[in-house]
């Protein structure tokens, strides 16, 4: 079945001496238009995008998979009233692919919802989502500017799960993808290692990310082209362990891109200075010495130098994490357990469905007014246990770790039993993936901070969904889900 295009044979009048009159109308058009409201411009492009992920274009589809790093946004006034509203393209374009797709597909007789249900973290992908929404209706705060934006972000997050699971329907589309991951990684990097060395974020940077009213200079914490060093460190952590994997078992061009990946990625990773990121870092690289790694002296020699890095790390903090020493250290330390309380509190007031997902950064402030150094609606709990409990209750929290369980042993199963080597690299990234995403979210909460993090995750998952039809495709087996085809 070929889906990268879509006849339209309605064209072919047009053809000739007509279509450049046509092409120059058009283009008039598009001045005035923008003439009269620039807009108009931007309902063009998702237009645009609309119809160009309706055909399934190939280059366009993975223009946008390329871009998921990249983060655009604009300040606005919305009618919930937050002073920080902003307007988030990259999350807006990536819905639009998948309405796109999905309406495509639709139209052709190609969508196979049934096949889409039988995955199971499609299901539990789709139940998190409803616990968000019930979550904010019936949470007793409403819907404000924060839930609807993670409501968005969150669907977003889903759509673009769905759109990869849907369009990724070929061994070389899924290695095409998987690669490109790594390729773009290596540019986020190196963007950041940049901003490194001329100390600051760079005047692209502050186009993509208009700056908040609480706005400080970098002071050497890299983001990259994301909003925020940490939602770089959670970002880069995604990604680590596929390459990492990579090095072991990859050849040629993969081992030496996964290489690259990782070297550059350790390095960007230590530019944000990010305590919970390294840690997480850490712990992946423990694990994929026992996985990977046979010989004992070999495996103790790896573990030796780890440990050897952190004290030395340590040692040197002064000067390689100077964020995090003195008073600096003091003030994360105690906003942070002033927010966890306050969190817990929150739980315990709501403990079935929570106060509505993504409304602690607009409650907090009412309960902490007496600590004038935490800003109101700036921070989401620093900790993705807690944030769960206080906006989602037991039944969200439950959901949630239910769905990463299951992620979980999906991942588990393709690293011991599949046969490909590329396939058992993307299980163990998954699986290093997820370890980063617990270990880092002890101090971290990045799902809602960061649409690029976010979106990375679920396409992960995706992956690992393919991969295991894939594999059930060619051997007549599954690997634990359906064989649905897109």
């Amino acid at each position: 079945m070929n889906t990268r295009s879509l006849p339209l044979p309605i064209l072919e009048p047009f053809s000739g001496g007509m279509m450049p009159l046509i092409l120059g109308l058009f283009a008039a058009a598009l001045g005035a238009l923008f003439v009269l409201d620039p807009w108009c411009i931007g309902l063009l492009g998702a237009i645009a995008i609309l119809v160009l992920s309706a055909v399934e274009s190939s280059s366009f589809l993975l223009g946008v998979i390329f871009l998921i790093p990249v983060g655009w946004s604009a300040r606005i006034s919305f009618p919930l009233g937050s002073g920080a509203a902003h307007l988030d393209f990259a999350t807006t374009a990536r819905l639009i692919v998948f309405v796109g797709l999905f309406m495509g597909r639709m139209l052709r007789g190609q969508l196979d919802l049934r096949g889409i249900w039988r995955e199971p973290l499609t299901r539990g992908t789709l139940a998190l989502a409803g616990v968000a929404f019930v979550s904010v209706i019936f949470g007793g705060y409403g819907l404000t500017y924060g839930s609807l934006r993670a409501l968005v972000r969150l669907f977003s997050y889903i759509g673009f799960y769905l759109f990869l699971v849907l369009w990724v329907n070929s061994r070389q589309r899924l290695r095409a993808v998987a690669l490109m991951i790594l390729s773009y990684t290596i540019l986020v990097a190196v963007f950041g290692i940049f901003q490194e060395i001329v100390g600051d974020y760079t005047t692209f940077w502050l186009y993509l990310n208009p700056p908040p009213d609480l706005f400080q200079p970098m002071e050497h914490r890299v983001p990259s082209f994301l909003n925020y060093s940490n939602s770089l460190a959670g970002y880069l952590n995604l990604v680590l362990p596929f390459a990492l994997a990579g090095c072991f078992l990859g050849k040629e061009n993969w081992k030496k891109l996964s290489a690259w990946t990782v070297g550059l990625g350790a390095v960007a990773l230590a530019c944000t200075q990010s305590v919970g990121g390294l840690v997480a870092f850490c712990c992946v690289i423990v694990v994929a010495a026992y996985v990977f790694i046979k010989s004992r002296p070999r495996r103790a020699l790896l573990l030796v130098g780890v440990l050897a890095l952190a004290l030395g790390f340590y040692a040197a903090r002064e000067t390689l994490n100077p964020a995090h020493i003195g008073t600096s250290i003091g003030y994360e330390a105690g906003a942070r357990f002033l927010l966890w309380d306050t969190a817990w509190n929150l739980f315990v007031h709501s403990p079935i469905i929570g106060v509505g997902w993504g409304n602690f950064v607009e409650i907090y402030g009412s309960h902490l007014s007496y600590f004038s150094w935490i800003p109101p609606g700036a921070f989401e709990v620093h900790n993705i246990y807690l944030q769960f409990l206080a906006e989602t209750g037991l039944v969200g929290f439950t959901v949630f770790f239910l769905f990463i369980f299951g992620a979980w042993q999906q991942g588990l199963r393709q690293l011991r039993f599949s046969r490909d080597v590329f396939d058992k690299a993307l299980a163990f990234g998954v699986l290093g993936a997820i370890i980063t995403m617990l270990v880092h979210g002890v101090v971290d909460f990045l799902f809602q901070a960061s649409n690029q993090f976010g979106t990375l995750f679920w396409a992960l998952l995706a992956l690992l969904i393919v991969s295991a039809r894939l594999q059930g495709e060619t051997s007549g087996g599954s690997l634990g889900v359906s064989s649905a085809r897109g």
